[in-house]
Parts: structure tokens; C-alpha cells; sequence
């Protein structure tokens, strides 16, 4: 019966974890994941090239996430948005339980954290299932592997097949290997340091460092073979050059995942609240004397941090790896008799499970979401009814569209073309040209749409080029040809 019991005090945490992570997808890339891995199980073959927008029609890609979109394909074909809405909420209730293990997490520390560290995650959580997520899971994963090699297991080796299959579902693997490389070098400086004698400093390292030897070997063994695994996949070095494109490119400037959280904003105080918690777990840790013994994790988390304030896209895996910090602050409330922590703990947990299950339903929305509802969620903002109304009314030569609505266009009407989609904002070829930079000089109306090859624009009414085209309604060369809440069509008068 005892056993009963703490197996059900040991589920019901990630059973929260579960219904919180519940959301219907409103990835704006989704169309467009969709249809990469449609073409595969139709033509049993990646797509390479650029057929489903306008711009850059010519050019080759090397898809990042094609792994992912066969995923993302296959679960909607078999169950709709319903079926990656349990996906993603199943992705992430893993991710909890690898760092948690990495973490070494009770169940009552779970009990404060969990519900903490979702609260952080929400902005990444609430789209649902998506590439990302899946990174943050393997990214899980090699932190795990690496807890269990601390306490002297032999799976450092399951690295490299990690890598293997992390390089060919997305492109974030870059990131879990300058992870991997950071924690090498902190472990063995660590190791080196651990137990020298300060009064012979110069022999204690050398005869570390020779102790060590093979150990150290190993590890640089395994981080090699791990690097050679990523050219193991249908582009080769191609998913690298896409990657490692990423950093510091001045295309990335105009997309909000990274750039940095407004000051004052909701991510913003996250920030301070989170950086003030490992304030305290570091100060714990020094009274402690465990920071050593916590070193990799500190400095992983140091790391991803201070860039989660220049690119936000760092600040999830920063929020995930803070656990082990953060583990000594529930032991301040934990009662001393283990009885009384029990009762507590189900208190608490049917608590915070009343709340989320009441504030998940009805369930109905998650079954019966559709495209429609799809498209007016809160990334999207568009109406449905606006592109059935230039498919009807046949405008779709010259199209001028809006970039987050790309994915909708190339999955429910493949025979339209969008200007761009969100594959493209790292797109430049040859010759210099970037789709996603033409695009968005007449979306903030840098260029004039009226000087430009478009003759029909679909549109959002928050963006500077619905403004001008008002402008251009006005004098009579332009006319308002439909409009709602959040969508516009604009017909150039010939």
C-alpha cells in the first residue's frame, strides 16, 4: 500500500506537468512543417527546393527540422491539431522528468518548482508542439546523461547517437554542442582542482592532469565523434551552415525570438525574478560548500543566461537547467517528519491539479480546434475568410502577403503562393539578394509598395504599409477591396 502511494506521489507531479503543458498549435510555421513532410511520404524523397512561395523560387535549403516535420505529419494525419496538442504536452512532461533527474529533484521539490519553472516556460510551451520543444527534450537528455556519468555510469557514450539523431530533427544541436564543449572543460577543470595541495599547487595539477589522463581522453573521444555524427544527415554540412548562420546575423534583427524581452515586459520580469533565484541558490551553495561540486551546471547556466538577455530564444534552456540551483530553496519549508511531508504533498498537488484542470476546461476546445480557430489564435490574427475571399476572386497574381501567414497559405492553398514564409528570414543568395529584407522594407513602408511589382496586398491593419496603402485608397490608385478585424485586402486600380 506504502509503495501505491509514493508511486501516485511521485506521478501526480508530472501529471500537472501534463495538463499545463496542454495547448492548441499556433506555430506559424506550422503549414509549412506540414507540408515538407507530407512531400516526403508522398514522393519518398526530402524537398529541396523553393516551391512553395514567390520569392526565390530558385533556391536550395537545407532543412534543419526535417526529421521533426515527418513527426509533426505524421501525428496530425493521424489525429489533427488534437494530436499535437498531446504530442507537445507529452514532450514536455519528459523534458521535466530529465532535468529533474539531472537535478537529483524529491518530489517536494518538484511540488514548488514545477509550477515555477512552468510559469517561466509558458511563452515557448503555449505553441505547442514544435521543433524547439523537441531540442529542449535532447537537450534534456545530455544533461542526464551527464549526472549519470558524475556518479560513474558508462553512458557518456549514448552521447553520440543523441547527436546523431538531434542533428537530424533540428537545428539547435549547435547549441548542445557548445553545451557539451562548455561542460568538458568546467568538469575537468573541476576534477583537476578538486583535491590539489595548495602548498604544492604546480605538482598537485600536473599529477591531476596525468591521473585523469584517460578519463579526459575519453571525454574528448566521445565530443569528436559526437561532432562527426551531425554530418550525418540528408544535407550534410549544410544543416551547420544553416545553424551557425544564426549567430549574429543582422537579418535576425527583425525577428522577435531573437531579440531580447522588452524593458519592463512580462519576459523582462521574468528575467529579474529568475536571476534573482539563482542569486539565492548560489549563495546557498557557497555556504554550503557545494559549488564546486555544481560547477558545469553553474557555468552552463551563467552562460545560456547572460545571451537569454541579448537573444530570448537562450532564456528556455537557461529557465530548465536552473533546477539544480534552485533545489536547495523548497528544503526551507520541507516539515521534519515524513509523515507530515507526505500529507503536505498531496494537499498541495491536489491543489495546484484542481486549479489547472479547472482552468484547462472544456476540454472540447482542445478536439474541436480547426484552421479557423487556428488562424485568429494570437500569433496569427488573421481571418480565414480573407483568403477564401482572394482565392474566390482569383488575386493572387502579385501577391503581396504577410510573412507569419506564409505557413497558413502553403498548407490550404497550395496553389497560391505566398511572398514569403517563416523558412526564408535566413535566405540570401549568391548575389547578395534576401527575400525576407524585400519583404520587410515595404512592410515598415521603407520602400513604397506603390513603386513596387505587387498589385494586390493581403495584409494586417497593426503593420506601417496598412497605413500607406490607406494613403494610396485614398488618391485613387489603390482601393480597399475587403476588411475585418484583423486581415485586408488592397487591389491596385489599373
Amino acid at each position: 500500500m506504502k509503495k501505491i502511494s509514493s508511486n501516485i506521489l511521485s506521478f501526480l507531479p508530472y501529471l500537472i506537468v501534463f495538463l499545463s503543458s496542454l495547448f492548441t498549435p499556433s506555430d506559424p510555421d506550422l503549414g509549412w512543417h506540414l507540408k515538407y513532410g507530407e512531400y516526403f511520404f508522398n514522393h519518398g524523397r526530402l524537398l529541396r527546393d523553393n516551391t512553395f512561395s514567390a520569392l526565390m523560387p530558385d533556391y536550395k535549403w537545407a532543412n534543419t527540422s526535417w526529421g521533426t516535420d515527418l513527426i509533426t505529419y505524421s501525428s496530425f494525419s493521424l489525429g489533427g491539431f488534437f494530436a499535437l496538442t498531446i504530442l507537445g504536452a507529452l514532450v514536455v512532461m519528459l523534458t521535466f522528468y530529465l532535468f529533474s533527474k539531472s537535478a537529483k529533484l524529491t518530489t517536494w521539490d518538484q511540488i514548488f518548482l514545477f509550477p515555477l519553472l512552468l510559469y517561466f516556460l509558458t511563452p515557448v510551451n503555449s505553441i505547442a508542439f514544435r521543433g524547439q520543444q523537441i531540442s529542449l527534450l535532447l537537450l534534456g537528455s545530455l544533461f542526464c546523461i551527464l549526472s549519470l556519468y558524475q556518479k560513474g555510469s558508462r553512458v557518456i557514450y549514448i552521447v553520440v547517437p543523441l547527436f546523431l539523431v538531434w542533428a537530424n530533427l533540428h537545428g539547435q544541436f549547435i547549441l548542445g554542442l557548445i553545451m557539451f564543449a562548455a561542460w568538458i572543460i568546467v568538469y575537468s577543470f573541476q576534477k583537476i582542482f578538486k583535491d590539489f595541495d595548495k602548498k604544492q599547487v604546480v605538482f598537485s595539477i600536473k599529477e591531476a592532469v596525468l591521473g585523469y589522463k584517460k578519463e579526459f581522453g575519453i571525454l574528448i573521444l566521445v565530443f569528436g565523434l559526437s561532432i562527426f555524427s551531425t554530418f550525418i544527415n540528408p544535407f550534410g554540412a549544410g544543416v551547420h551552415r544553416d545553424a551557425i548562420s544564426h549567430i549574429g546575423s543582422p537579418l535576425l534583427k527583425n525577428i522577435a525570438e531573437y531579440l531580447p524581452f522588452p524593458t519592463l515586459s512580462y519576459g523582462w520580469w521574468n528575467q529579474v525574478a529568475v536571476a534573482i533565484l539563482i542569486g539565492m541558490g548560489l549563495i546557498y551553495l557557497f555556504l554550503k560548500n557545494k559549488l564546486l561540486s555544481q560547477l558545469p551546471v553553474i557555468f552552463s547556466v551563467t552562460l545560456l543566461f547572460i545571451l537569454s538577455f541579448s537573444v530570448r530564444r537562450f532564456a528556455w534552456p537557461a529557465y530548465y537547467l536552473v533546477l539544480p540551483m534552485l533545489k536547495p530553496l523548497p528544503g526551507f519549508f520541507k516539515p521534519d517528519s515524513r509523515k507530515i511531508t507526505i500529507i503536505f504533498s498531496y494537499i498541495f498537488l491536489l491543489i495546484i491539479l484542481t486549479i489547472i484542470t479547472i482552468g484547462k476546461i472544456p476540454l472540447s476546445k482542445y478536439y474541436s480546434y480547426n484552421w479557423e480557430d487556428y488562424c485568429k489564435n494570437e500569433f496569427m490574427k488573421c481571418s480565414s475568410k480573407a483568403f477564401k475571399f482572394i482565392n474566390e476572386k482569383k488575386l493572387t497574381e502579385n501577391l503581396y502577403s504577410l510573412y507569419s501567414w506564409g505557413g497558413y497559405f502553403i498548407w490550404n492553398y497550395p496553389d497560391i503562393k505566398p511572398t514569403i514564409d517563416g523558412r526564408m528570414h535566413m535566405w540570401r543568395d549568391k548575389k547578395g539578394y534576401s527575400a525576407f529584407e524585400d519583404y520587410y522594407a515595404i512592410e515598415q513602408n521603407i520602400k513604397d509598395i506603390d513603386k513596387s511589382q505587387y498589385n494586390v496586398a493581403l495584409m494586417s491593419t497593426d503593420k506601417p504599409v496598412y497605413k500607406r496603402l490607406i494613403e494610396l485608397v485614398n488618391s485613387n490608385e489603390w482601393k480597399l477591396a475587403y476588411k475585418d478585424q484583423y486581415t485586408v485586402v488592397f487591389v491596385r486600380n489599373k
